[in-house]
């Protein structure tokens, strides 16, 4: 048995759900269809000036950038396989691309079935998400809860001087999911 082999195939399930959304934002022209990089990053210890860097700088219009981290993880019956996770997005830029972000995160989300259905289908249509992997992901159940931080809606200044506000808002998404892992297998 190739351990190292099986633990390079091991995914995690919130990539599938970073590119679905991606696709989602870009439809409704919150990221620019012709954005090349991702708005998705790991959550890190950084400060706004960070994130947006040379932006700040220029009269470029700030891009959305969203942060994720798991929030938890855990089997909600008896069954093994089947897992839940919690991601905490944290969406940062623009007011009115922050509120829209929002909306159309919890739109496309927080339909129970219905966006697991949707995402397995994007999924499929996009084997590329996840290259190297053998690990298939099946998610059965997805929902959004919403953070009312008041301090979130807060205009943000940069240390570097910028007069344009930067806000952010939260939102958690839980997902049911169970997957074909290999290193399961071994413990089945």
């Amino acid at each position: 048995m190739d351990t190292e082999a099986i633990g390079q195939q091991t995914y995690y399930p919130g990539f599938k759900i970073n590119g679905y959304l991606e696709e989602q934002l870009k439809l409704f022209e919150v990221i620019p269809p012709t954005q090349t990089f991702s708005p998705f990053i790991p959550v890190m210890s950084t400060s706004i000036d960070d994130l947006y860097g040379e932006f700040l700088s220029t009269d470029a219009t700030l891009p959305i950038i969203i942060a994720y981290d798991t929030l938890s993880r855990m089997r909600p019956n008896a069954f093994y396989r089947q897992k839940r996770e919690q991601i905490l997005y944290t969406v940062h830029g623009p007011q009115d691309k922050v509120f829209a972000a929002i909306r159309i995160i919890n739109a496309a989300l927080d339909r129970e079935d219905s966006a697991a259905q949707d995402i397995n289908k994007w999924q499929s249509n996009n084997p590329s998400v996840n290259p190297g992997t053998s690990q298939d992901i099946f998610f059965h159940n997805v929902k959004t809860f919403q953070i009312d931080e008041s301090r979130d809606l807060l205009e943000m200044q940069s240390a570097l001087g910028s007069t344009r506000a930067i806000y952010r808002n939260k939102i958690i998404v839980q997902y049911d999911f169970h997957t074909t892992d290999p290193l399961d297998s071994i413990y089945t």
